[in-house]
């Protein structure tokens, strides 16, 4: 049944798009004349028999200004889904469909019978002429985690930007997975040491890959387990100092308490002020510990690191921005972004999924979404502390990666609406904005 209603709303979603391609997008009632608003369709360019469904903070880009993106996408012939990996460069126009996780990883050998890859859900990350990413065998653990192990792991891709070679490089390792029995939810990028950073899900390990010598050179294991408090969305990889920070923390306002059946998590209330631990992982004496300083907000959703390199601006589920001092390790609450009368009159952020740094790091930028609806385009200065809409938006599921291009464009991601079985799905498209 829930299939049918995804592949009946995804159907639907895609009657409505009149066009593919860029289209500049009048914004009605518009907070400021300054800001344009274009978006950017796959649908045309999406292998035959898939249908894009969503995209999970599944961007990145490279020194050419292309903007890449992944689309969760859903295979009619065999009912599986997919990572369809598409590029845009916003000066040619030009769109390009690279490949998917799965037949990347077909082509390799390295696809196991019955085994599918629903999510990318890794920043596209570019490093010396490639573009890497990782898979994710499942949905979410957020609960009891009965079923994991039969999940196989995760990939690890490659986009090569000279030959246009769309590759699964693990299929060379030990298993043919990075790691096995978890996804890779984030990844970023450490130059000093040449590492690919990964965070796994749901356990939270550190995964420290070599992208010159392509090997795994160690595992590191990560926060224990909490029900409740599933793995961050982002981490912060400090290259100066040679550091990981890591967070676990509640999510979209609810909790999960196991009540005995596998198949019945009961689903309570928490408080967005619930406090959590930070951890760092070093490097150097290759220890993973508590910083001392705990924040709330929920799961981290996006980590930007200022122009001087000192301080991780970090948002929050609950739409809430922690500052972390580099040097120091020392972390606080730094504001929010909704507006302060919001709170006041018991408006809240319901989730927030990604967030993006103005090139000067004078500002934050964030679509979150409250009260069952997208609340627009929203600015937080870090000087100040204060946050303020500058442009409505259209009600959607947005998501990003911290991608701007080299004129300021910020890129986002949006798809689908509220379905009557909670579910999202449909309408993908790349958004751009420019403030």
């Amino acid at each position: 049944m829930r299939r049918k209603l995804l592949l009946f709303t995804v159907l639907c979603m895609s009657l409505l798009l009149l066009s593919c391609g860029a289209e500049e997008t009048p914004d009605k009632g518009a907070a400021a004349p300054e800001v344009s608003i274009s978006y950017v369709s796959f649908d045309d360019l999406a292998p035959e028999g898939y249908l894009l469904t969503a995209s999970w903070n599944a961007m990145g880009i490279d020194e050419y200004d292309n903007v890449y993106i992944g689309f969760t996408s859903y295979r009619m012939l065999d009912r599986k889904e997919d990572v369809v990996v598409f590029s845009y460069n916003r000066d040619s126009g030009d769109r390009k469909f690279l490949g998917t996780f799965m037949r990347a990883a077909e082509d390799a050998g390295n696809l196991r019978d019955g085994e599918e890859m629903p999510k990318g859900h890794t920043k596209m990350i570019y490093a010396d002429g490639m573009v890497y990413m990782a898979s994710q065998s499942f949905h979410d653990f957020k609960g009891p985690l009965n079923g994991l192990k039969s999940m196989r792991g995760a990939h690890l891709f490659r986009y090569d930007l000279e030959t246009g070679a769309f590759a699964d490089i693990s299929a060379r390792l030990p298993g043919g997975v990075v790691v096995e029995n978890e996804g890779i939810i984030e990844m970023d990028y450490m130059p000093s040491m040449g590492y690919l950073v990964g965070l796994t899900h749901p356990h939270s390990n550190i995964v420290l890959f070599d992208i010159a010598a392509n090997e795994v050179v160690k595992i590191v294991p990560g926060i224990p387990w909490e029900p409740g408090k599933p793995v961050s969305r982002d981490l912060v990889v400090d290259d100066q100092n040679q550091k990981v920070y890591i967070y676990r923390g509640p999510e979209n306002a609810v909790k999960y308490a196991d009540m005995g059946h596998p198949l019945a998590p009961v689903y309570i209330q928490y408080d967005k002020n619930t406090l959590s631990p930070i951890y760092v992982y070093d490097l150097a004496s290759d220890a993973l510990t508590q910083t001392g300083y705990s924040v709330k907000g929920g799961l981290w959703t996006g980590a930007q690191i200022s122009p001087d390199g000192n301080t991780a601006y970090i948002s929050t589920v609950a739409g809430d921005i922690v500052a972390l001092d580099l040097t120091s390790g020392a972390a606080q609450t730094a504001g929010s972004f909704l507006p302060a009368e919001f709170d006041s009159e018991g408006i809240h952020i319901e989730y927030l999924y990604h967030m993006t740094m103005s090139a000067d790091g004078a500002k934050l930028y964030a679509l979150p979404t409250y009260m069952g609806s997208a609340g627009g385009l929203y600015a937080f200065d870090t000087a100040s502390g204060q946050a303020e809409l500058i442009q409505e938006m259209p009600n959607g599921v947005y998501c990003g990666n911290g991608v701007r291009d080299s004129e300021g464009y910020l890129y986002f991601a949006v798809f689908g609406v509220f379905g009557s079985e909670g579910q999202w799905s449909g309408d993908c498209q790349l958004v751009i904005i420019k403030v």
